[in-house]
């Protein structure tokens, strides 16, 4: 073989290492990103209500969200407790938290905040809402999510406070609960 068939037949190794490896890359890649994520419904409530049985949230402007008409609850991934206002994480990993709600009795030049409390300290807020001098609406509506890492032992509550009284009205229209466990 000549001169100019060892380069071509260089040239053509090289192209077949070159196919070899982007077909590896390829497959490796369409594997790994199916498996990337994995979210499971754990947990999901169509009535919330507003619960004034614990110290310090027994008050019209300071409670917890109680989790009423529970539709699925994955005993693996959730334990409720405290009549129906603490959610503990059974797994060790991240949980997506999503809260739609309706809050009542809204008044002018009042703060509003929905939070998340993570072993009673406030991790998040799903709302934090701040009323001008005139409002439209006594009703303000609430639709967020966050995410809320476990390690096995940690519990949640949503806490409602104001600078003045407010509460979640029974619609099960307007209010749900829903917690995914994602996994990696």
């Amino acid at each position: 073989m000549g001169r100019g068939g060892t380069v071509l037949g260089i040239i053509g190794i090289i192209l077949a290492s070159g196919a070899i490896g982007f077909t590896f890359m390829v497959w490796n890649s369409q594997n790994t990103t199916k498996n990337l994520t994995m979210t499971i419904v754990v947990g999901i409530w169509e009535t919330l209500g507003d619960n004034l049985d614990f110290v310090p949230y027994n008050s019209q402007n300071n409670w917890l969200l109680e989790f009423g008409d529970n539709r699925l609850n994955n005993t693996d991934y959730i334990s409720v407790s405290n009549s129906n206002t603490r959610i503990t994480l059974l797994k060790s990993g991240w949980y997506r938290i999503q809260l739609s709600v309706l809050l009542a009795g809204i008044s002018p030049s009042s703060a509003y905040r929905v939070r998340i409390l993570k072993d009673g300290v406030i991790e998040s807020y799903f709302d934090f809402y701040q009323i001008a001098v005139t409002i439209d609406s006594n009703y303000h509506y609430i639709d967020s999510s966050m995410f809320v890492y476990s390690n096995s032992t940690n519990y949640i509550e949503i806490n409602g406070e104001s600078t003045d009284d407010f509460s979640v009205p029974a619609n099960d229209l307007y209010n749900y609960l829903t917690i995914e466990f994602v996994a990696i």
